[in-house]
């Protein structure tokens, strides 16, 4: 599967504007039309969406908006403090898998139930979007937590407007989302899926596997994957601003 770095330098991009202040003043780079900012307060779950032409691009807002990643999480006070915001109470925390559709699952998906939660509390605005307009194309994206968000956004798109739209996925530092029937379910059913890794993030090595989750492919490893202070940089590794740095040299060589 070739790579459009262009394309990932720009989803990376919005994945960063998206953690600005979330309201009508929010911009993001290269576009006229304002976006339409979707929110749910009782999950704390945002998501804009961008559109040019028929297409439209769904960013998901990921959780760590108040660190900042060029100079914090260089102490164990501020990694605990990530660990226990990002990490614990968002990924590790509500990580049952449930299959949340009516219908049975006839590949035994199962997705993370705070995942699923959080999706729910804007899917209907979205789906309601997509419905309501004339339109070629879908792309969702995410970094960290909006990653897990936009994995499910695009399956839950493809099931149900497969015969509308057609339907891509572009995720940065995504922990995983389900188990190996959502896995093959996802595989399938998304197969211009671009899930990248860097370096030593931390967060895509969540939940652990032996908890029964699985990655969704394709996974493109971007940036070292040593350092010497190796915890510190496994933290620091996962901010968007060193995705799109690399991806930035990338999309040039």
């Amino acid at each position: 599967m070739a790579v459009d770095y262009s394309k990932a330098v720009k989803y990376a991009i919005f994945c960063q504007e998206i953690y600005q202040n979330f309201s009508k003043d929010l911009k993001f780079n290269g576009l006229t039309e304002d976006p339409v900012l979707i929110s749910d307060d009782s999950t704390d779950t945002q998501c804009a969406i961008l559109r040019d032409g028929t297409e439209i691009i769904i960013v998901f807002r990921g959780s760590e908006s108040s660190f900042d990643w060029e100079t914090n999480l260089d102490t164990q006070q501020e990694r605990a403090e990530f660990e226990q915001k990002v990490i614990r109470e968002e990924i590790v925390a509500e990580q049952e898998k449930v299959y949340p559709y009516e219908e049975k699952s006839d590949s035994g998906a199962l997705m993370h139930r705070g995942f699923i939660r959080a999706y729910f509390s804007v899917r209907e605005r979205i789906h309601e979007y997509i419905r309501n307009r004339e339109l070629s194309s879908v792309t969702t994206t995410g970094h960290s937590l909006g990653g897990a968000l936009a994995t499910l956004c695009a399956v839950d798109i493809q099931y149900n407007f497969s015969n509308q739209v057609s339907i891509e996925g572009y995720t940065f530092g995504a922990p995983k989302v389900g188990n190996d029937g959502f896995r093959e379910s996802f595989n399938r059913r998304v197969p211009d899926n671009y899930r990248f890794v860097h370096g030593m993030d931390i967060v895509p090595e969540l939940p652990r596997w032996w908890q029964g989750y699985r990655h969704v492919d394709k996974e493109f490893r971007i940036g070292r994957r040593f350092s010497v202070n190796f915890l510190s940089q496994r933290f620091r590794d996962h901010a968007i601003a060193q995705y799109i740095n690399v991806l930035k040299t990338m999309s040039k060589s």
